[in-house]
């Protein structure tokens, strides 16, 4: 169970030659920086030089978000057509380089977007304004007043309308009522409701304002500019026409602009990786000549690093292997099988620097139980293949690559599962056949003896918590503890087997005799860190209680049962259904349409409940036995992008040479 060992490095050089030692770091990406603290390495009258520093890699951020905008708008504007399943486009140093000399035209593009799409909201919102002003004014064009002279010294007219002649009355009444010297004139009349206006005293406007508004009378809107309504509608046209024309206008030359999103790409990418070095830079601990830092290295890397330093700068390195008070990263190094279960250990916990890696362990155990509980052979064969493609036509990376493989083995496991149950996307062939074809299991049918599925299940929970107990044996063992080991573990061991013996109904009171042998060791020895023999012998009692928590565990691999019926019970129904339209031409459309809705859904729910349950029978029954975790995955400083990816380009490739 190998966790690669790490070296601590640390380096030395000139200040001057900070920047282009760090992009190198990054090229290797061999390198996790130890963060340090620079309060005492600084001095006072350097401070400031750092602060354009902290400055750029603000600025970098800013600029980032800002393209990440401008590639939005690109993407909605110009969709990339690719093909399906094809990876992130890839780019050369040289290409990268290119496209950062130009920086600042690309920059100055992105700032035009950001105006055009910021005028664009303004004249769109103009826009509306204008069309519900002259869907307001459009029913007074007959009315020949200035609508803002709607007052004179002594007068105030309110201009609007009335939905229906009941609210006219209902207005006219109140105007009679409190201020008789008002006036109610109805100018127009058509569907849309009555037009109407009124005059009052100034004095008496807000009086007159306020029935009108119970009356429910609809006030036309203050108007800036002067002018008659047919006067107002023949400006808001003009203003219409002059607006839809500028919305052209820019809305073309923003075509243009993001016609650049590929640029945008690169060079976000490109600010990206100038910030992590830079803000990598800038938390070196430095004097006025020289900077220093110190990372942790895989110790088999530790002479390329310091080859790829000394042969370009003028550097002074030393390493040390790391000791047992480091916090150092972890790194897991397993075979090409083992390595995709790594992201199983990772979700729960690296292992910590006294642990050893899980993953060996885990991995087989991981590959049974994945596909004994999706358990077929169709759906095996769609989930590698799918996988297969990601793997290689897509070119999955990094975390995603690992699962994919994962899943990958993991569907080779549900076909010889599927072989050994004799399961086809459920009953397919038999169903189709009409029942003259059948697969036959190499070992059994599920469905007609489940009985058996759940006692094998239970065997296998057996065998499983039983490895996880032999290393956590193995481990007391190899740190001194061989003691605990024998006294602690090895009696569960002759309890199980004993008890499993006895249910079983085979070896007389071979069974009893085993079980009672191993409790017979936990009640001596269970208590032996207490010097008084009574507590000693309580403490003993009280461990056998523990034999409630084994039980648990063995009775939590039943849901191994509950799955592999599950996943063979729908797809059987959707095979009944799918053949309801029965042996025809029309019946087979229908068959294969159903086929593909309900075994792709199926395939989808059963694959991830055998990934979760699988992932849970490990985390909880199976790591409860031994594993703690609580490390820190070694993460280097790397070139991470986002959009595209990076690759040598000749020249590179000439220089390495």
């Amino acid at each position: 169970m190998p966790i690669v060992k790490m070296e601590k490095l640390t380096v030395i050089g000139l200040r001057e030659e900070r920047d282009p030692i760090m992009d190198t770091l990054m090229r290797l990406g061999a390198v996790e920086l130890i963060e340090q603290s620079t309060e005492k390495e600084t001095t006072t009258e350097e401070e400031p030089a750092l602060v354009p520093e902290h400055q750029a890699v603000q600025g970098d951020v800013s600029l980032m978000s800002r393209l990440e905008m401008a590639i939005d708008t690109a993407q909605r504007r110009h969709p990339v057509k690719r093909k399906m399943f094809s990876g992130r486009r890839q780019v050369d140093s040289a290409a990268l380089m290119r496209v950062a000399e130009r920086e600042e035209d690309l920059l100055s593009k992105v700032a035009r977007i950001e105006q055009n799409q910021a005028r664009l909201a303004d004249l769109r919102q103009q826009l509306g304004r204008l069309a519900t002003l002259r869907e307001l004014l459009q029913p007074w064009t007959s009315l020949d007043l200035d609508l803002q002279q709607q007052q004179t010294e002594h007068v105030q007219v309110f201009l609007g309308s009335l939905d229906t002649p009941e609210m006219l009355r209902q207005a006219e009444a109140g105007l009679q009522d409190e201020v008789p010297e008002s006036l109610l004139t109805v100018l127009s009349e058509d569907e849309g409701g009555l037009r109407c206006a009124a005059a009052t005293l100034r004095s008496r406007a807000d009086l007159v304002r306020s029935i009108l508004r119970k009356a429910g009378f609809n006030f036309l809107p203050d108007i800036d500019t002067p002018g008659t309504p047919a006067e107002q509608l023949e400006r808001i046209s003009g203003e219409i026409r002059a607006i839809q024309q500028e919305l052209a206008n820019r809305d073309q030359e923003l075509e243009e602009l993001t016609r650049h999103g590929a640029d945008f790409e690169v060079l976000h990418d490109f600010l990206l990786i100038r910030h992590d070095r830079l803000k990598a830079s800038t938390d070196l601990p430095a004097s006025r000549h020289t900077f220093w830092l110190q990372g942790w290295v895989p110790a088999h890397l530790v002479k390329s690093v310091a080859r790829g330093l000394e042969s370009r700068y003028m550097v002074a390195l030393s390493h040390e292997p790391a000791g047992p008070e480091d916090d150092y990263p972890i790194l897991l190094k397993n075979s090409k099988l083992v390595k995709p279960y790594e992201v199983i250990v990772e979700m729960f916990s690296p292992p910590s620097t006294r642990e050893q890696d899980p993953t060996p362990l885990l991995a087989p155990f991981f590959f049974f139980f994945f596909g004994m509980m999706l358990s077929d052979i169709g759906y095996g064969l769609l989930l590698s293949g799918l996988c297969a493609l990601l793997l290689f036509k897509v070119k999955a990376k990094g975390e995603m690559a690992r699962m994919v493989r994962m899943l990958f083995l993991c569907g080779i496991s549900s076909v010889i599962w599927g072989v050994l149950f004799g399961s086809f996307f459920g009953d397919m062939v038999s169903v189709l056949s009409q029942g003259r074809l059948v697969i036959p299991p190499l070992w059994f049918n599920p469905m007609d003896d489940a009985t058996k599925l759940m006692i094998w299940s239970m065997i296998f929970g057996v065998i499983h918590l039983f490895a996880g107990m032999g290393a956590k044996a193995y481990l007391l063992f190899v740190t001194g503890r061989g003691k605990d080991a024998v006294l602690d573990i090895f009696p569960w061991y002759l309890i199980i087997i004993g008890l499993g013996i006895m249910i079983g109904g085979i070896g007389g009171q071979l069974g009893l005799y085993i079980a009672v042998a191993g409790a017979s060791v936990l009640v001596l020895f269970g208590g032996r860190d207490s010097r008084n023999p009574i507590m000693r012998l309580l403490k003993g009692l009280l461990s056998l209680y523990n034999i409630t928590s084994y039980i648990s565990d063995i009775l939590s691999y039943t849901r191994i049962l509950a799955l592999v019926l599950a996943t063979s019970v729908i797809a059987m129904v959707v095979n009944l259904l799918g053949f309801l339209g029965g042996p025809s031409i029309t019946g087979f459309f229908f068959y294969v349409l159903v086929a593909i809705l309900g075994h792709g859904l199926n395939l989808a729910l059963s694959a991830l409940s055998a990934y979760v349950h699988t992932s849970r029978l490990h985390y909880v029954e199976f790591f409860g036995k031994f594993y703690d975790g609580g490390g820190r995955l070694w993460r280097p400083l790397a070139i991470k992008t986002r959009y595209v990816d990076i690759v040598r380009s000749p020249a590179d490739e000439m220089e390495k040479a």
